[in-house]
C-alpha cells in the first residue's frame, strides 16, 4: 500500500506539471474507444492491435472512467506495486517472517521497479506482476495458476510469445525429472506458439491484412542511428544496461534459476539499435523487472546455505545499493519529469484545454497531447489541424526544431489566427 501510493503521488505530480509524453494520449485515445475503433490518431487510426498485440488494457478502463488519463498511470502505480505480493509469497517460502519482510522491503526499493511505476502508462504495466506471479506459481508448482499467467502474459505485447516459449523451455531444462514440472514447461511452451499462431495467423489477417508490422525496424542495424556512436559505444551503453538492472540486486538474480528467465529479456533490449529501448526508465524494462526480483530472492536463499551472514552482506549492500542509485541516478529521471512543483501556469494551461470544443480537431505538441486524449479527434504534431495548442514555457527538441517554424509561418500567412494567448499559452484557430 505505501509503495503504491508513493508511485500514486510521483505520477499525478508528473501529470499536473505536464511532463506526460505521446505514449500516455496514445492509450487513453486507445483505451477510451474501446467497442469504437480501439484506435489513436498517433498511431495511424488503425486498430491498436495492429500495432501491439495488447488486449489486456482494456482492464484498465475502469480508471480512465474515473480520474481521466491520469487515470492510467495511476493503475500502472498499482500494478506495479502489486509486484510485491508474489514477490513476499516467494520470501516466505524460503525465510521466516522478519527476513522475508527484508527482503521485500529491498525489493521494494528496486529503482527499476519505481520507473515501471511512474512511466506513462503502457501495456508493459502488467508484466511486473504477472512474471512475478509466473515464477511464483511455477515454483509453489501452482500449475493452474502459472497457465494463467502465462496466457495474461501473452495478452500484453507480442514480444512475450519469445519470452514465454524460451522461458518454458528453461524451465523444462531445469526440472530436472520432475515430469508434472516438465510437461507444465512444454505446456507454456505450446500457450506461446498457439497465441503467436493465432495472433499473426487469424487477429492481424482478419483486422486488416494490409497494415505492415513494423516492431521489426528496432531491430535494423542498417538504419542510419544504429552506428551513431561507433561499436565502442553500443558495447558499453548495453554493459551499463545489464549493470543498472542487476547492481542493485547485488548480482544476487545471477546466482538463481530464475535468473535465468531473464535471458529472453535481455536478448530483446540488447539487440535493439533505439537507444530508447536502453534507457531503464522507458517502459522496455518491464520485460526484466519481475524476474529480476523472482531471482533475487531465489538468489539470496541459495546463498544463505551456504553461509547466513554472506547472505544478509549480499541483502544489505542490495539495499545500499538501490538507495545510493535512486538517489543519485534514478531511472525515474525526477529532475528532468519532477523538476519543479504545480503552479497556476499548469491550472491555466489545463483549463485551456477543457475550454476546446468537444472533439475538436486539435494539433499539440507530446506534453500537451497526453492531456487531451479523451477526445478521439486530438493529434500530436502540427499538420494543419483546425485547432492547435502550444505552450511558449515547454521545450522539446521536435517542437522547436520541426513544428515551431511551420507554426510561425502559417501565423504570418494569416493562414491561422491566434484566438487566446495567456502566459505563453497558444490557442490558434486556423482561418483557411
Amino acid at each position: 500500500m505505501a509503495l503504491a501510493a508513493a508511485l500514486c503521488a510521483i505520477v499525478d505530480w508528473r501529470y499536473l506539471i505536464f511532463r506526460n509524453g505521446v505514449d500516455l494520449g496514445i492509450f487513453t485515445q486507445v483505451i477510451a474507444g474501446v467497442g469504437a475503433g480501439f484506435f489513436s490518431t498517433a498511431e495511424g487510426g488503425v486498430n491498436h492491435l495492429l500495432v501491439h498485440w495488447s488486449p489486456i488494457i482494456v482492464l484498465s478502463w475502469p480508471f480512465l472512467r474515473a480520474f481521466g488519463p491520469v487515470g492510467l498511470n495511476y493503475f500502472q502505480a498499482v500494478l506495479v506495486a502489486a509486484v510485491l505480493f508474489p514477490i513476499w509469497g516467494l520470501a516466505r517460502a524460503r525465510f521466516g517472517p522478519p527476513a522475508a519482510f527484508a527482503i521485500a522491503a529491498v525489493a521494494a526499493l528496486y529503482p527499476i521497479l519505481w520507473a515501471n511505476g511512474v512511466g506513462d502508462f503502457h501495456e508493459m504495466a502488467f508484466v511486473p506482476l504477472l512474471s512475478a506471479t509466473l515464477v511464483f506459481a511455477l515454483d509453489r508448482r501452482r500449475w493452474a495458476l502459472s497457465i494463467a499467467a502465462a496466457l495474461l502474459l501473452a495478452c500484453t505485447k507480442e514480444d512475450q510469445f519469445i519470452v514465454l516459449a524460451i522461458n518454458g523451455l528453461l524451465f523444462t531444462a531445469t526440472a530436472r525429472n520432475d515430469s508434472q514440472a516438465k510437461r507444465v514447461g512444454f505446456s507454456i511452451v505450446g500457450l506461446a506458439v498457439g497465441m503467436a499462431l493465432l495472433y499473426f495467423g487469424v487477429v492481424r489477417p482478419a483486422l486488416n491484412p494490409h497494415v505492415p508490422y513494423l516492431s521489426f525496424h528496432f531491430f535494423d542495424w542498417t538504419a542510419p542511428q544504429a552506428s551513431e556512436h561507433g561499436v565502442g559505444g553500443a558495447l558499453l551503453a548495453r554493459v551499463g544496461y545489464v549493470a543498472i538492472v542487476l547492481a542493485p540486486l547485488a548480482f544476487l538474480p545471477c546466482v538463481s534459476r530464475y535468473g535465468l528467465f531473464l535471458i529472453p529479456g535481455f536478448i530483446e533490449t540488447l539487440a535493439s539499435h533505439q537507444p530508447l529501448t536502453l534507457m531503464p526508465g522507458a517502459h522496455y524494462s518491464a520485460l526484466l523487472t519481475g524476474y529480476a526480483l523472482a531471482g533475487f530472492v531465489d538468489g539470496a536463499a541459495r546463498l544463505r546455505t551456504r553461509s547466513v551472514r554472506l547472505a544478509s552482506g549480499f541483502v544489505a549492500a542490495a539495499a545500499a545499493i538501490c538507495v545510493y542509485v535512486g538517489i543519485f541516478a534514478s531511472p525515474m529521471e525526477y529532475w528532468y519529469f519532477l523538476y519543479r512543483f504545480p503552479n497556476a501556469h499548469d491550472a491555466l494551461l489545463e483549463r485551456t484545454l477543457q475550454r476546446l470544443p468537444p472533439r475538436a480537431y486539435v494539433g499539440a505538441e507530446e506534453e500537451i497531447f497526453a492531456h487531451l486524449g479523451l477526445d478521439p479527434n486530438a493529434s500530436v504534431g502540427f499538420d494543419s489541424q483546425p485547432w492547435f495548442v502550444y505552450d511558449r514555457t515547454h521545450y522539446l527538441p521536435n517542437w522547436r526544431d520541426v513544428d515551431e517554424p511551420v507554426v510561425q509561418r502559417a501565423i504570418v500567412r494569416r493562414r491561422y489566427a491566434v484566438m487566446t494567448d495567456r502566459d505563453g499559452i497558444v490557442v490558434l484557430l486556423r482561418l483557411h
